[in-house]
């Protein structure tokens, strides 16, 4: 027996839905980057699940960086209910994946309830529904979508298009919450993850007047008192939407600073960026974690006047398609990609010109106009579909979702690691600083400290002024033993950006590790005042008070073997897990490995498990050519963590080197 065809549809629905979660399969332990660091994985705020309530009160719990600090306690609430639900110590970037996964495929389910909807009232076509099928599954597939469900942080952007999406299927669907305007509660939650859910507003009055009031753009100008009743269902929405704008900015904290400097440059520089994006539908190939893109130089720049004429050139178009019903999605849609991108591609300037993943909500408009106009050409051209071509249509189709979704998956693959982010962002993005300094940190956390230095050095060209990357070359100079070249680093870091505590977290750090014990109490008091919930900041301050003032080292160390003697006694005055790591990474710098081991397993002893200690264990016995016991230790390692790289890499050179001996 055949199936009837809604319920080949929704089977249909179901399979996309599995195949997606097959495409995202390699990304579930996909670590945590970029502002994660500051918004998750350094902030302490969300590490307490009773801390729900004071997210709505305090705007400073949202990141450890008080310039970072903006007002979106729905988002600082799902952080810290899946740090919650992870059951562990610190948090667990797979948990945060498998939430974050779950809310982009009921995004799709909606969205496909949203846009069979729309086509169904633009048009009876028998091809609505599969049209509809097939826009999902582009959505689902989407290479750029993979931007934003692989950036833990940007939850905010997905989780607040689905409650836009929400909003729109409860007005279509429950006619009834119309009256007392109850299908704004998704936008309401999805406003306190992330502001933009308040485009929602602008775009149902457009829905209205194209689809209930059946009006094209040219009529809404010619008559402007039909349009403006259109408006007026709209008003309470647009007063709550204004209110809740309103609220946030009063509550976000005086620290939050959004990063852009001139409003009229980077107004300018936004049509060429919409281009770029327009670009990446179509054909996502230059997808980058952070680009090199700078302002446009001048208000007359070619990249300004080629944009200008491009969003002319669908401006029109939307004016055009608004004209006869079939088409009005078209319009819709095209409307939809520009609305949704005011908040970040209009005169509120950002630091970053433009990010991929910032495409995530605009993008439905697309698709909601090329579903219109494939369904229109196919019902036009071919009314009826003959089987041999039908079959020939469903290869194609085939063919390019699936090259989409080898797209999506070698994405994954790409955010798997900072490692694998970062080298692709400095091939992509030459000029960006901020990309070149975050792989010099990925070289330097495995030891690779010339490419780290060059890393640094690249990144200080471009950026003389950037505050991180003299953090990171003082942590670099000090983990060569190069203890007096490094303190410079962390001052000028301080003088250049005095409100980011990541600065004094460091210098504290460094001054702890060389018994500046004074001097660290009083970086670390500076940098609590900045930011009272920062991780790192926390632990260097009980580390400081349980510190025997008498076990202070001398500030002056010539010779190595009497430094790592006093860093030896320093950190056994102080034993914590990453105190005798940090004592490993000196042994191992130094070629004594059996010290490596036996301080890595001190660090075992106070923190079981701990993947770290393995992979130094490991490495240390593969420098003494002790093949099975550095086995031994890389299998136990990857047995808590079996997404380490170090650790795979370690292993595999231990495997290597039994068998050539």
């Amino acid at each position: 027996m055949a199936l009837s065809s809604h319920k080949a549809v929704r089977l249909g629905l179901v399979l996309l839905a599995l195949l997606t979660t097959v495409v995202y399969g390699n990304h579930f332990h996909n670590t945590f980057h970029f502002d994660d660091s500051h918004t998750i994985v350094n902030n302490l705020s969300i590490r307490d699940i009773h801390n729900v309530p004071v997210f709505f009160a305090d705007g400073r719990t949202m990141s450890s960086l008080p310039s970072n600090q903006d007002y979106r306690p729905g988002l600082t609430t799902l952080n810290a209910i899946d740090f919650y639900l992870s059951g562990k110590p610190t948090p667990d970037p797979f948990v945060f994946h498998i939430s974050i996964f779950i809310s982009f495929i009921v995004t799709g389910l909606l969205f496909f309830m949203l846009l069979r909807h729309i086509l169904s009232i633009t048009s009876a076509s028998p091809y609505n529904d599969w049209i509809a099928l097939l826009i999902t599954a582009f959505f689902w597939l989407h290479p750029a979508n993979a931007e934003t469900v692989n950036y833990i942080i940007a939850r905010g952007d997905s989780f607040s298009t689905l409650c836009i999406v929400l909003s729109f299927v409860l007005y279509i669907k429950l006619p009834s919450l119309q009256k007392y305007y109850l299908y704004l509660l998704p936008m309401i939650i999805g406003f306190f993850v992330k502001e933009p859910a308040i485009m929602f507003v602008p775009l149902l009055f457009f829905y209205k007047l194209l689809f209930e009031r059946e009006m094209s753009l040219r009529e809404a100008i010619v008559r402007p008192g039909k349009a403006i009743r259109s408006l007026l269902p709209v008003l309470i929405p647009l007063l709550i939407a204004a209110g809740l704008f309103i609220f946030s900015r009063r509550m976000a904290p005086d620290t939050w600073v959004p990063g852009g400097y001139d409003r009229w440059r980077y107004l300018f520089t936004q049509p060429y960026v919409i281009l770029h994006y327009f670009n990446n539908f179509l054909l996502p190939l230059n997808l980058v974690v952070d680009t090199d893109w700078t302002l446009v130089p001048s208000y007359t720049d070619e990249k300004v006047i080629i944009g200008l004429v491009f969003v002319t050139v669908l401006l029109v178009l939307a004016f055009i398609t608004s004209a006869k019903k079939e088409w009005q999605p078209v319009a819709f849609g095209i409307l939809w990609f520009f609305i949704a991108l005011i908040p970040t591609s209009s005169i509120f300037p950002f630091a970053e010109v433009l990010n991929d993943h910032r495409t995530f909500f605009p993008y439905l408009g697309l698709f909601i106009a090329t579903a219109a106009t494939v369904r229109n050409l196919l019902q036009s051209k071919i009314p009826v579909m003959k089987p041999a071509l039908r079959t020939t249509l469903l290869i194609c189709c085939t063919t390019v979702l699936a090259g989409y979704a080898y797209g999506t998956h070698k994405r994954n693959e790409v955010w798997h690691t900072e490692e694998s982010l970062w080298k692709d962002a400095t091939i992509k993005a030459p000029g960006n600083s901020r990309a070149w300094m975050n792989y010099g940190n990925t070289q330097m956390a495995i030891g690779n400290f010339p490419v780290a230095e060059q890393c640094f050095e690249k990144a200080i060209s471009l950026s003389p002024d950037y505050s991180y990357v003299h953090v990171n070359l003082g942590v670099l100079k000090a983990a060569q033993g190069k203890i007096a070249e490094a303190e410079p680093y962390f001052r000028r870091a301080i003088d250049l950006d005095p409100g980011n505590p990541e600065c004094y977290s460091y210098y504290a750090d460094y001054l702890l590790k060389n018994g500046r014990i004074n001097e660290a109490s009083e970086i670390i008091s500076k940098g609590l005042k900045i930011s009272p919930a920062h991780e790192h900041m926390n632990q260097l301050s009980k580390q400081l008070a349980s510190t025997p003032q008498n076990n202070a080292v001398t500030v002056t160390i010539p010779e190595s073997n009497d430094k790592l003697v006093q860093i030896a006694k320093w950190t056994d005055a102080n034993p914590t897990p990453e105190n005798y790591i940090s004592l490993s990474l000196d042994y191992y710098n130094a070629g004594q490995y059996e010290n490596c081991i036996k301080a890595s397993e001190r660090a075992l002893q106070l923190h079981p498990g701990y993947d770290i200690a393995y992979n130094n264990i490991c490495a240390s016995y593969n420098e003494l050519h002790q093949w099975d016991k550095a086995i031994e230790a890389g299998k136990k390692g990857l047995e808590f963590n079996p997404t380490n790289p170090n650790l795979k890499a370690n292993l595999d050179a231990s495997y290597k080197g039994k068998g050539q001996k």
